[in-house]
């Protein structure tokens, strides 16, 4: 099983596939109020992501840590301007669910893994944020985990504007950690 998983391209599909299904047990799982439970399947993508990079685990941390701290910014100016609520959170309330957290500790595996292609195309990272970001946020919308601000196109601008910035930025945290620790040279 570990010789299946060292195939770069076994990786690479499976980090996408965990990931869908981390996202989808995470948003039925908030819309349902569940948001500890929800948050779990993310966190175990970490885990795996982890153990399967053993040799560049320190900065596979940093980079999901760093990516969360995006994603805790990213959702905190979401909630602040009024384009988004989460299901179950008190009105007013400016700081994600729990489980919207998770989801960026485990999207903070891709970048390394499965949009691993998308390194150095700034251009693409742009435009598939600010397209995938709001789809992924109005499917979340259809499966009752969150609403949009009033009116929703707004809402849906501000989220493409966020993630439009976001994926660059994840990528540059990326390329900069990565950089960072790399073995020197002997």
């Amino acid at each position: 099983m570990t010789a299946v998983l060292s195939l770069p391209l076994v990786r690479v599909v499976a980090n996408f596939v965990l990931f869908q299904l981390a996202w989808f047990a995470a948003i039925l799982g908030g819309a349902s109020g569940y948001d500890g439970l929800a948050a779990l399947p993310a966190l175990v993508v970490v885990l795996l992501h982890l153990g399967l990079n053993r040799s560049v685990w320190r900065g596979e941390v940093w980079l999901i840590l760093g990516v969360t701290a995006l994603g805790l910014i990213v959702e905190t100016v979401f909630i602040s301007l009024g384009a988004l609520h989460y299901a179950g959170q008190a009105m007013g309330a400016v700081v994600p669910p729990v489980w919207i957290l998770a989801l960026w500790l485990a999207f903070g595996t891709l970048p390394n893994g499965s949009l691993h292609w998308l390194n150095g195309r700034m251009v693409l990272q742009i435009m598939l944020g600010a397209v995938l970001g709001p789809l992924s946020y109005l499917a979340g919308v259809r499966l009752g985990a969150a609403t949009l601000g009033v009116p929703e196109w707004v809402s849906i601008g501000v989220i493409a504007i966020g993630w439009g910035l976001a994926m660059p930025i994840m990528f540059q945290l990326a390329t900069r950690l990565a950089a960072g620790f790399r073995s020197p040279a002997p």
